[in-house]
């Protein structure tokens, strides 16, 4: 049988089963979670599970995809008034992980998540290539714009995995503008500007 994913019903079913295995895996552990565990927790029938998953991989790549397509969403149409006033796709990714700090957490400990990861940081690389050759500046040195791009996403995703680590020590919105700050340094530095530089966020108590 076929089932409908945009049916509401639906993503009501997927949705109570995916948070339930959320909830399992961060009491629990991945390894430890059954069928029947994500069943109980989510107060449906074993078959109901089945319906609409293969396995407990096939649900937790599903939980990751949703995850990173709400993100992907939210980045997707940022207009240059808006990164001018200093709201850029790092902000929505804090704000993001402070909505769904649950996924975050098994997105960044659990198996089976590094293509997601990759596919954040392919994501966040390419929104920092675009903001470097908006600007009509060439790297100094022949440094790869690409090279430039991905450090800056990896270092912003390692960021923010030791932000959820430590238990979220700063506001969401201060690791944003600390993130940004760290990587736009390098970034100026990087296309040889040098009558700029950016101050440091400060952390409002």
């Amino acid at each position: 049988m076929t089932i409908n994913r945009d049916d509401p019903r639906v993503r009501r079913t997927r949705r109570g089963l995916q948070e339930a295995f959320v909830r399992l895996i961060l009491k629990q552990g991945y390894d430890s979670v059954s069928i029947q565990d994500i069943a109980t927790e989510a107060e449906m029938a074993r078959i109901t599970f089945y319906r609409h998953y293969r396995d407990k991989e096939e649900l937790l790549t599903d939980c990751l995809n949703t995850l990173y397509e709400e993100l992907i969403a939210r980045t997707e149409h940022f207009s240059p008034q808006g990164l001018a006033a200093g709201y850029s796709p790092v902000q929505v990714l804090y704000e993001h992980m402070q909505e769904q700090e649950a996924l975050y957490r098994v997105l960044f400990s659990s198996r089976g998540t590094q293509t997601v990861i990759e596919r954040l940081r392919h994501h966040i690389a390419g929104k920092a290539m675009e903001a470097i050759r908006a600007t009509g500046r060439q790297p100094i040195g022949g440094l790869p714009v690409e090279l430039i791009a991905y450090h800056a996403a990896s270092a912003q995703i390692g960021l923010a995995m030791w932000w959820l680590d430590q238990g979220k020590p700063y506001p969401a919105d201060y690791m944003a503008r600390m993130s940004l700050w760290l990587s736009l340094r390098g970034f100026l530095a990087a296309v040889g500007v040098t009558e700029y530089q950016p101050p440091v966020p400060t952390l409002e108590i």
